[in-house]
């Protein structure tokens, strides 16, 4: 193991909490740093296309997650390739929307994320959509206020690289029994109208 794989492993487990440390195993491939969160509104975008028949329609808002993150290889004798294949995210969001019980609504999605540059800021993006916003919180609008809570994980090859909770150092969605859980609601950018949109910002998912 070279000293800089031994380097990454160890400042990893010194941003983890000790129960977390007993419960991960840290990767020795990669260190990411999450740089920010961010859960904000985003309209519905509009275009305009010719030769094609207009179809009007009201702009509505949906949930955008923006992460922000950049990570570091492990160095390998004779590995030279600035590219890092793939990494795991997993999603969490919590509405301020309760149950009968009180139980407060978490919304999960894992996506992996494909051909990440090292040593550059990064983004990820995911979505909700008008339609469910308005199931779960049964209501017409959404606002950022409707969000109580966020976090993501970030893995390689199984192996924990980093990871954001808006709440503290101690992952909520651990007691996922305190939540109605909702997988699979969070969408990622290439099934949305935003899938066209801004370039290079961020980066590709991989195909499912």
């Amino acid at each position: 193991m070279t000293l800089r794989i031994c380097m990454l492993a160890a400042a990893f487990a010194a941003i983890l909490p000790v129960s977390a440390q007993a419960q991960l195993e840290a990767s020795k491939e990669v260190k990411v740093r999450v740089k920010g969160m961010n859960v904000d509104v985003q309209y519905t975008p509009q275009f305009s296309v010719p030769n094609v028949k207009d179809k009007r329609f009201r702009p509505k808002n949906w949930l955008e997650l923006d992460v922000a993150f950049d990570a570091d290889k492990a160095k390998v004798a004779g590995e030279n390739n600035p590219m890092i294949d793939s990494l795991e995210f997993k999603f969490y969001v919590v509405l301020n929307v309760r149950n009968k019980e009180g139980k407060l609504t978490m919304l999960t999605a894992n996506a992996t994320f494909i051909n990440i540059m090292e040593r550059e800021e990064s983004h990820v993006l995911m979505y909700v959509s008008p339609a469910t916003l308005t199931n779960l919180l049964q209501k017409n609008t959404f606002t950022p206020a409707d969000v109580s809570a966020f976090g993501v994980e970030v893995y390689k090859n199984g192996a924990a690289a980093g990871r954001h909770i808006s709440t503290g150092a101690t992952p909520f969605w651990d007691k996922a029994d305190n939540f109605v859980v909702v997988d699979g609601s969070l969408l990622p950018k290439a099934k949305t109208p935003f899938a066209p949109l801004w370039g290079d910002y961020d980066v590709e998912m991989k195909a499912q």
